[in-house]
């Protein structure tokens, strides 16, 4: 397998920062992943405790060191640095060049457009960095704020997947997004 990629541990544009999620994030990832409103979309929470929250992160290391995923903490730095979200690359499968991106950002930083950045940045990590061709989405097609995010950044749907995602005990159908290092024509 040839990887020639460049990990990176921290990128910006401007005072928005992505950088390598670290055990320092523990209590910020179990306050967030604790909000209903957060969560309600997402296959991670709600956490049960700090411990169940240190477990996760040191998973996320885990897959780190193995390069199979790669996930950052979403900071805004001004005065001070306040932690907004969380933006990863997973299941990434080197041989066919692609991987799966999420994002969550807190409630009260939604419609400020730190989402669009984050995934354009997130985008160029992936496809500049790590030479991975495609990028893909399953997103609930009630999530509708989810999907216009994406389409915002390029990513096209490609399909839909009945019953594919399972939220606090209920089925969703999951949109298929996508978004290719070049954009070729079909």
């Amino acid at each position: 397998m040839i990887r020639n990629f460049k990990i990176v541990e921290e990128i910006n544009v401007g005072n928005l920062f992505l950088r390598k999620i670290s055990k320092q994030d523990v209590e910020f990832i179990f306050k967030c992943l604790n909000n209903k409103e957060l969560t309600s979309y997402l296959s991670l929470g709600p956490l049960k405790s700090v411990e169940h929250a240190k477990r996760l992160i040191k998973g996320y290391l885990k897959y780190w060191d193995n390069k199979i995923q790669f996930n950052y903490i979403i900071e805004i730095r001004e005065d001070n640095i306040e932690n907004i979200g969380s933006v990863s690359l997973w299941n990434i499968n080197w041989k066919h060049k692609r991987a799966q991106i999420g994002i969550w950002l807190i409630p009260s930083f939604w419609n400020k457009g730190l989402g669009e950045k984050t995934l354009i940045m997130i985008k160029n990590v992936g496809f500049y960095h790590l030479k991975i061709n495609r990028l893909e989405a399953y997103i609930a097609i009630d999530n509708i704020r989810s999907i216009s995010l994406f389409k915002k950044c390029g990513f096209k749907e490609e399909g839909m997947l009945k019953q594919y995602l399972n939220f606090y005990g209920n089925f969703y159908d999951a949109l298929i997004l996508g978004c290719l290092k070049i954009n070729k024509k079909s």
